[in-house]
């Protein structure tokens, strides 16, 4: 029983013992590290600066395929979706009914032509029974004055006469008759032959064929639907500027300021196409055409449109696509990613870090945002150090642990574009 009570009293002095070892340590506070954040300093470089305007495209060949004459569908000669050249054949439509008018036509030529030799061999008939009996009362005429004919015979050979003129005159009618119904003829004859080649429906222009308006066999009438022909080697892309846009591109175009309406100082703007907006890929175009009516009073917006070309089909007609219009270049502009401006009921700014680490607040005047990159027209130099990730964790005023990175716009095609342009002349593509 002692043994017992001795034991414990040992483990209660240790207990303590230790209890009082934990009372000794320090409770004093440690604060946490600065929180981490990765830093940039804007980029600087020339930049050009854009309109943007949605458009639409269109075709800048298609022709409506249509019958040019009545009758059934023989034969269909493609299939939809081929491309086909000038000229080639589409359709066949009932040519053997056309081809028998045009053989009618033809012998009915034939006989106007011999009807005209007939009446041209009568007329020299007629021209030369004139002759004869014009000789005889020029004879008959003779003996009278000279007391040596009588009265009658030169009556007979007068009315002889008369007579032989009025056969030659008519003779001459008539051969004008025959030939006007040889004109006729051969004018039936020219629209038969026109209708037999009407009959092969061919292709107007180059390009790719759609599907059939009509099935085989079915009865077309002059000016029937059948296809259309669309050539997509080019395409059209159309637009439209607010008036304060369209001034603003007139008052920055780097052309002959006396020729600047003319459509050869237009067609020297360079056109930017861009058809997903999800992707940094643009087309370089041209201006071909703005609107020679002026302003559209109702929409006080203003008709361009450019023209692209689509050897590569990316582009299809009816696609809704974005536009843009070089209008200025800025030698030394600063640009920072959009991602690093923050918002507030005060306006726009970004968290730049100092050289002792700590955060500032910079109210900041951004211009066009471009690709995911903006400029900075006020609030910020080139040499200072901006916050681009950790938004969240930096405030103004406290320390933080930057890690700086070297930014570099030669992801975005547009604003590598930029590096190269001169005003809206430039020859670069953005995707180039």
């Amino acid at each position: 029983m002692t043994q017992h009570r001795f034991y414990a009293v040992g483990l209660l002095m240790v207990g303590c013992g230790l209890l009082s070892g934990c009372s000794g340590a320090s409770n004093d506070y440690v604060p946490p590290p600065p929180p981490t954040v990765t830093t940039a300093k804007p980029i600087q470089q020339s930049l050009t600066l854009f309109l943007e305007q949605n458009g639409q495209t269109e075709p800048v060949e298609a022709a409506e395929v249509r019958s040019r004459v009545s009758g059934f569908v023989q034969e269909i000669l493609f299939e939809p979706g081929q491309r086909v050249q000038t000229g080639d054949e589409l359709y066949k439509i009932e040519p053997d009914t056309y081809r028998a008018i045009q053989k009618s036509a033809a012998a009915a030529v034939e006989a106007a032509k011999a009807a005209v030799a007939v009446a041209e061999a009568a007329q020299a008939t007629a021209e030369a029974e004139v002759k004869n009996v014009t000789s005889q009362y020029d004879r008959e005429k003779r003996l009278f004055d000279s007391n040596a004919g009588s009265q009658s015979a030169l009556d007979a050979a007068e009315a002889a006469r008369d007579s032989a003129l009025a056969q030659r005159q008519a003779a001459a009618a008539n051969v004008e008759a025959e030939k006007a119904k040889q004109l006729q003829a051969d004018a039936e004859l020219a629209q038969a032959e026109l209708d037999l080649e009407y009959t092969t429906v061919r292709a107007p222009i180059e390009g790719r064929v759609t599907k059939t308006e009509v099935k085989l066999g079915n009865l077309v009438q002059v000016g029937t639907p059948l296809a259309t022909v669309v050539d997509q080697r080019e395409i059209f892309a159309n637009f439209s500027l607010s008036d304060q846009q369209l001034l603003e591109l007139m008052d920055n175009m780097p052309i002959d300021q006396d020729r600047r309406n003319t459509p050869q100082e237009w067609s020297k703007i360079a056109v930017y196409l861009q058809r997903d907006t999800t992707k940094k890929e643009f087309l370089t175009g041209r201006l071909n055409y703005v609107d020679q009516e002026g302003i559209e009073q109702s929409t006080g917006t203003f008709s361009l449109r450019a023209v692209f070309d689509n050897a590569d089909r990316q582009l299809l007609p009816g696609m809704f696509v974005m536009i843009r219009l070089p209008i200025q270049t800025i030698e030394s502009a600063l640009l920072i990613p959009e991602r690093a401006v923050a918002r507030s009921p005060m306006g726009q700014f970004v968290l730049v870090v100092g050289e002792d680490n700590r955060v500032e607040r910079r109210e900041v005047v951004l211009g066009q945002r471009l690709d995911g990159w903006v400029l900075v027209e006020e609030g910020l130099d080139r040499g200072e150090s901006f916050v681009l990730e950790g938004l969240q964790r930096a405030r103004p005023g406290s320390e933080v642990a930057p890690t700086e990175i070297e930014l570099s716009t030669e992801g975005s095609p547009i604003l590598q574009a930029s590096l190269t342009a001169s005003g809206s002349t430039t020859d670069e593509s953005p995707n180039e």
